[in-house]
């Protein structure tokens, strides 16, 4: 068995890293203990590893894609140190130690520690059959055998039947102390430079919050793939994790700007042709600021618009669990009160991004489905000179 353990200088930053077939709790349990460690005061950062290596179809000899995404985390790792995480959660499948010996040696500064996260075949198969991923119910079942017979941590967890909460506790009594003392030296904000070569095609996604940036967008992602193009995929809310934010970047527009630029970097020497984004760029000023972040790139700006009644119901299905579930969705769950306060910040970005025209193309999706939209959208990057 190979354990990894934390065990080495204290200069290393703690790593802690849940693994485990789909199905078995890991982004979940991962982002609940990022909440919780940044509500004890722990500067911590997260990243969801599939949501840093999506550069497709995938380069021969790297089906799962474990080398891009090993470069994505090694690409916005530099920008959460130097934000002042003291400690790094990651969430992700590994297959071997193989593979964690790559994304070890992406992330150079680290102590990574493994926790494998496991739950019995009959309730993962439930699980993946809810999430509407049955398609994952045999490859996972092959990986969870395969770490049963080649074990990559003695931190083991079962998560069937048990809550999120209870997981986490399990978890966090496997650790100790974990993350324990942590560095809290800052490194220099870099700005990784472009790679040297013909500026590529980009087409970004914005809107106000609810507006149905990140499903469009990822449709025309999936578009690009269909029809033969080497494209990458960032949203901008998944590259941004820190809490607490920096008292300078409380938004995150500066530290995600510049794990954009990075991850593009690594997705271009992947072979990425095409850079598709979703997210919000806040003003003009804001927005600037991401497309500077990626000059290598000829940007198509798609702003998302939507009837203020349109927008409002959207985010209450939201906040009632209705929808894609991505990391760090803050409107799930919030009480109606909140859902109204966060409905009137929407309208009034949405207003913003009106007054400052950000966006060569607007879209209004009031009464399109997203098929429709991310149709609507790779007519107008098409109609691009």
């Amino acid at each position: 068995m190979i354990v990894w353990s934390y065990a080495r200088p204290m200069a290393d930053t703690p790593l802690l890293w849940l693994i485990g077939t789909a199905g078995s709790g890991k982004t979940t349990t991962a982002w609940a203990l990022f909440s919780q460690l940044a509500d004890e005061g722990v500067k911590v950062a997260f990243v969801d590893c599939d949501q840093v290596g999506m550069a497709y179809p995938a380069r021969p000899g790297d089906p799962d894609e474990d080398q891009v995404k090993a470069r994505g985390l090694g690409a916005v790792w530099p920008g959460f140190h130097a934000a002042g995480a003291q400690c790094l959660i990651v969430s992700g499948t590994v297959e071997g130690a193989a593979t964690v010996a790559d994304y070890a040696a992406q992330v150079p500064d680290t102590a990574m520690t493994l926790v494998e996260l496991r739950v019995g075949s009959e309730e993962l198969r439930d699980r993946l059959i809810g999430r509407g991923a049955a398609y994952l119910i045999e490859p996972a079942l092959a990986l969870a055998a395969q770490l049963e017979r080649e074990p990559l941590t003695e931190h083991r967890v079962d998560t069937g039947g048990r809550s999120v909460e209870d997981v986490v506790k399990l978890v966090r009594g496997r650790l100790g102390d974990w993350p324990g003392p942590t560095a809290g030296s800052l490194r220099a904000f870099d700005a990784p430079s472009p790679v040297e070569s013909d500026r590529m095609p980009m087409a970004w996604i914005c809107g106000a919050t609810g507006v149905g940036k990140s499903t469009v967008a990822f449709g025309v992602f999936m578009r690009l793939l269909g029809s033969g193009v080497k494209a990458s995929y960032v949203d901008l809310a998944q590259v941004g994790w820190v809490r607490p934010p920096a008292e300078d970047d409380p938004d995150g527009h500066r530290l995600k700007a510049r794990n954009l630029a990075a991850l593009w970097r690594a997705h271009r020497e992947a072979g990425s042709e095409y850079l598709v984004v979703s997210g919000t760029g806040g003003g003009a000023a804001t927005a600037r600021h991401y497309l500077d972040a990626v000059p290598d790139c000829e940007p198509a700006v798609v702003r998302l618009d939507a009837r203020p009644e349109i927008l409002a119901e959207r985010i209450r299905l939201r906040g009632k669990g209705i929808g894609v579930e991505l990391p760090g969705d803050d409107l799930r769950g919030l009480p109606e009160a909140d859902l109204e306060r966060r409905i009137e910040a929407a309208q009034v970005e949405a207003a913003q991004l009106e007054r400052d025209r950000i966006g060569e193309f607007r879209l209004d999706t009031s009464d399109r489905t997203p098929d429709e939209l991310a149709d609507a959208v790779m007519d107008l990057i098409k109609r691009r000179p």
